[in-house]
């Protein structure tokens, strides 16, 4: 009996990789998975007040980038290398004397065995 429930199983998950409906199954299930239009309030809303962030559902413009010029890309270059010798420097200091002498400090006495838990 379990064999035949899994050989139904089986044929019935190939019968649905075959038909190419495994793409469309949140829609077959009635789960809606394109982007609606909006309501009409959310439409008025939107178009009327000016904007501090992209709304959901709304693709914002590709920003155009100019290229950098000859003197732009040697000046971020002689700003680059200053950086880099700046951290140079500070890497290259000399570590400040440490106050420790080198002797091993005393462990502290132990506590006396009445103070001790049974």
């Amino acid at each position: 009996m379990a064999v035949l429930a899994l050989v139904a199983a089986a044929q019935g998950l190939s019968a649905c990789m075959e038909t190419a409906h495994f793409g469309r199954m949140p829609q077959l299930g009635g789960v809606r998975t394109e982007v609606g239009e909006p309501k009409e309030f959310v439409r008025e809303t939107r178009a009327g007040a000016p904007q501090d962030f992209i709304p959901v559902g709304v693709t914002p413009p590709e920003r155009r980038i100019a290229p950098r010029d000859e003197a732009g890309a040697a000046a971020l270059e002689k700003e680059l290398i200053a950086a880099r010798q700046r951290s140079q420097g500070f890497a290259n200091r000399p570590l400040p004397r440490s106050s420790y002498d080198g002797a091993v400090p005393t462990r502290p006495a132990a506590p006396r065995k009445e103070l001790l838990p049974d």
